[in-house]
C-alpha cells in the first residue's frame, strides 16, 4: 500500500461533522450490541481484539460499497471520504471500550468480590473493607440474574445498583483516554513529520475509500480464496465429513518436543490465520521478521532453562519482568529521540496560541493531562489509594502506552497482547507488598482491565486516527471531535449492550472470560499478595535490568548499523506469552514478502499489495457471516479469529 505523504497543513478538505457523527453514533448503537453478542455471549467471534480491528472494517466495506452505488445513481446522497473515515475511526472509539477487553474484564471485576466472597477464601476479611460502596456491586441479590440469567436489566432493582458503576466507569475510561489522546496530540507531529513512521495498521480503511477501489481483480482473487477456505473450514466445523483446510494446529509442539529438553518448550501451536499473514505482508521486512524471532527466542530460554536447571527458580524465565524492562526501555527511548520536540512543545505551551493543525493546541494537551491527572487522583483517593502509588501507576502506564505506540506504528504487528506485563507488577517487584498496602493492592485490582493484555490499547488506535485524518486531508481537530464523540458515546453503550445480554443469558452460560477474569485478579494476584505479603523481588528485577540492557543494545546497534535486523521492538513484542496465537502467520507473512521482494522487487511487491488486502477482508467478511450464523441459529460455529 503506496503512501502519498501530504503537508498537514495544506489543503485540508471542508468537511461537515454533522453527518458522519450521526451514522457513526448510529453504528455505534449496533456494533456495540452485536459485539457483546458475539464476544461476550457466544464467543463466536473477536471482532475487537486485535491491532486491526474487525468491526470498523466490516462496516467500513459495506458503508463503500453502498457509496459507490450512491455515486452513480444519487450522487448527491454520497459520503466524501473523509466522512467515511470519520466514521469509521469511530467505530475504532467503540471497540477500544467493548469486546474482549475491557469490557468483559471490567464487568468480571466489578461484579466478582462479593458474588464470590466465602468463608473459606475469606474475601470479607481480607479485602471487603478497602473497596468503597461506590466503586462497584455489593448487594449480591442484584447479582443472581447477572450469572444466572433469564431475567433482565430493566428492574428498579437491577438498574439502580447497576447506574453508579456503569457511570464512574465510564468516567473513568473516558478520562484515562482522553489523557492518552492528549499525549498523541503532542507526539504526533515527532512521528508523522520527522520520524515518518508507517503505521501499516491505517493502510487498509486508507486504501479502502481510495477510488476505484473494488475494481481491482487481484483484490477480488484474494478476497474469493480466503472466503472460500473459511466457507469451507466453517463447513467443517458444523459437518465433519466435508472436508477443511486446516490453518489451526494447536497441539504442534507437544506432537514434535516429546523429550527433553525440547519438551521445556511448552505449547507451541501453529495458527495460520489469514487476516495476519495478509497484514504482515505490508510490515517492514526487519520488523516481522524481529517478532517472530524474539518469540522463538523466549522458547529458547526455556530449552536453556532446562538443559541448565534454572527451571527450578520460580517464574523463570521471568517473561513479565523482562516485558517490563523492556517496554518501559522502549518508552524511554522514544521520549529521548523526541527530546527536541518536547522543549519545542513546552516552548510553544508557554506562548499566545497560534493556528495549527494539530489535534489540540499543545497549550490545551498538556492542560488535559494536568486535568485529567488531577481528576483520576481525586476519584482515586477518595477511594483510599495512595496519591503517590496511583501516581507512579500513572507514570509507568504512559509509558508503557508510549513505547506500545510507537512499537504499532513503527512495526505494524497485527496483534500485541502484552499479558501479565503491567505496571502493578512492577511496582510490586521493587517496592514489595508491605509499602504498597493492602488497600491500594485491592484498588489496584479495579484498574486491571486497562493493563491486564493491552491488545485493545487505545492509545495506537487513536494515533493512526489522527493519520487517516492527515491522509484524507481532513482538520485534527474534526478527528478529535469525533473520537471524541465517540467515546463519549461508546462507553455507556457498551456497557448497556453488555448488561442487556448478560442478565438474559447469564454470565455462567456465556463462554466468554467475564468469571475467568475475577478469578484471575482476586484469586490468583491479589489474595496471594495478601496473606504471602513478600519483600521486592530481586531475582525478577535482575530480569527486567537485562531486558533492559538488551533492549538498549539493540537500539544501540540499529543505529550502528543500518543492515543489523533486530528491532527493539520486536524484542519487547516477541517477549509477550500472547504472541502464541500469531507467530506462525507472522513468519508465513514476512517469508512470501522475502520471496516476492527477493525474486521479484519493489514492482511485484506493490502489483501484488491487492491480493492481501482482498485476503484481509475475505477473512474479515466471512468470520462476520459465521458469527451472525451462531447468533440467529445459537449454535457453536468455527472462528476465523482466537
Amino acid at each position: 500500500m503506496s503512501e502519498k505523504r501530504h503537508h498537514p497543513q495544506i489543503g485540508t478538505e471542508t468537511t461537515s461533522l454533522l453527518l458522519p457523527l450521526a451514522i457513526g453514533i448510529a453504528l455505534i448503537l449496533i456494533n456495540a450490541y452485536w459485539i457483546a453478542l458475539v464476544s461476550g455471549i457466544h464467543h463466536s467471534l473477536n471482532p475487537a481484539y486485535a491491532s486491526l480491528f474487525i468491526a470498523p472494517i466490516v462496516n467500513l466495506f459495506f458503508l463503500v460499497l453502498l457509496n459507490t452505488l450512491l455515486k452513480r445513481f444519487r450522487p448527491q446522497l454520497a459520503l466524501n471520504r473523509a466522512q467515511l473515515l470519520i466514521i469509521y475511526q469511530m467505530l475504532v472509539m467503540l471497540c477500544l471500550v467493548s469486546g474482549h477487553n475491557p469490557m468483559d474484564f471490567i464487568l468480571g471485576i466489578l461484579a466478582h468480590p462479593f458474588w464470590f466472597a466465602t468463608f473459606e477464601n475469606e474475601y470479607a476479611a481480607l479485602f471487603h473493607r478497602y473497596i468503597p460502596s461506590w466503586f462497584t456491586i455489593q448487594d449480591k441479590s442484584a447479582l443472581i440474574g447477572f450469572f444466572e440469567g433469564n431475567s433482565s436489566l430493566y428492574t428498579a432493582k437491577h438498574l439502580l445498583v447497576w447506574i453508579g458503576p456503569t457511570l464512574l466507569w465510564s468516567f473513568v475510561t473516558f478520562v484515562l483516554f482522553f489523557i492518552l489522546m492528549c499525549f498523541n496530540s503532542i507526539q504526533r507531529l515527532q512521528w508523522s513529520e520527522r520520524e515518518r513512521l508507517s503505521y501499516p495498521i491505517a493502510q487498509l480503511p486508507i486504501e479502502m475509500t481510495t477510488p476505484r477501489f473494488f475494481s481491482r481483480r487481484l483484490l477480488w482473487l484474494g478476497f474469493g480464496i480466503c472466503a472460500a477456505v473459511e466457507l469451507l473450514n466453517g463447513l467443517h466445523f458444523l459437518y465433519p465429513f466435508v472436508p477443511g483446510v486446516p490453518l489451526k494446529i494447536p497441539d504442534f509442539g507437544a506432537k514434535i518436543f516429546t523429550s527433553k529438553p525440547w519438551s521445556a518448550i511448552g505449547w507451541l501451536p501453529l495458527f495460520f490465520y489469514p487476516w495476519v499473514i495478509g497484514l504482515t505482508f505490508f510490515v517492514p521486512l526487519e520488523l516481522s521478521f524481529s517478532v517472530w524471532f524474539f518469540f522463538l527466542f523466549t522458547k529458547f530460554q526455556l530449552i536453556l532453562g532446562s538443559i541448565g536447571g534454572w527451571k527450578s527458580l520460580p517464574g523463570f524465565p521471568y517473561y513479565n519482568q523482562q516485558g517490563i524492562g523492556a517496554w518501559l526501555t522502549l518508552g524511554i527511548l522514544v521520549l529521548w529521540a523526541s527530546r527536541k520536540h518536547l522543549k519545542t512543545v513546552f516552548t510553544l505551551a508557554l506562548k499566545p496560541p497560534t493556528s495549527t493543525n494539530e489535534p489540540f493546541q499543545y497549550r490545551t494537551a498538556l492542560l488535559g493531562i494536568l486535568i485529567g491527572t488531577v481528576i483520576l487522583v481525586f476519584i482515586f483517593q477518595q477511594a483510599g489509594m495512595s496519591v503517590g502509588i496511583l501516581l507512579a501507576f500513572l507514570c509507568l502506564y504512559v509509558l508503557m502506552s508510549i513505547a506500545i505506540t510507537y512499537a504499532r506504528a513503527a512495526v505494524g504487528v497485527p496483534y500485541h497482547e502484552v499479558i501479565w506485563t503491567h505496571p502493578q507488577l512492577m511496582l510490586v517487584s521493587v517496592l514489595g507488598v508491605r509499602r504498597i498496602g493492602a488497600a491500594n493492592l485491592t484498588l489496584f485490582s479495579f484498574l486491571y482491565p486497562y493493563v491486564r493484555d493491552n491488545v485493545s490499547h487505545p492509545m495506537p488506535s487513536q494515533l493512526e486516527g489522527f493519520k487517516i485524518a492527515e491522509r484524507a486531508r481532513l482538520s485534527q481537530k474534526k478527528m478529535s471531535i469525533a473520537m471524541i464523540v465517540a467515546l463519549l458515546v461508546a462507553t455507556p453503550v457498551s456497557f448497556w449492550a453488555y448488561l442487556h445480554l448478560i442478565y438474559q443469558h447469564g454470565a455462567v452460560q456465556s463462554e466468554g472470560y467475564i468469571i475467568g477474569i475475577g478469578i484471575e485478579t482476586f484469586e490468583r494476584l491479589l489474595l496471594p499478595w495478601l496473606q504471602q505479603p513478600h519483600a521486592p523481588d530481586s531475582t525478577g528485577l535482575s530480569f527486567t535490568a537485562f531486558a533492559s540492557l538488551f533492549t538498549l543494545g539493540l537500539m544501540f546497534l540499529r543505529r550502528q548499523f543500518i543492515w543489523f535486523p533486530f528491532h527493539p521492538a520486536g524484542y519487547a513484542l516477541g517477549l509477550s506469552a500472547g504472541m502464541v496465537w500469531v507467530w506462525s502467520a507472522v513468519c508465513v507473512g514476512w517469508f512470501i514478502k522475502a520471496i516476492l521482494l527477493k525474486f521479484g522487487g519493489l514492482r511485484t511487491y506493490r502489483k501484488a499489495a491487492p491480493f492481501f488486502v482482498g485476503v484481509i477482508l475475505g477473512d474479515f467478511l466471512t468470520g462476520t457471516f459465521w458469527s451472525l450464523v451462531g447468533a440467529i441459529f445459537g449454535i457453536p460455529v468455527y472462528r476465523v479469529w482466537y
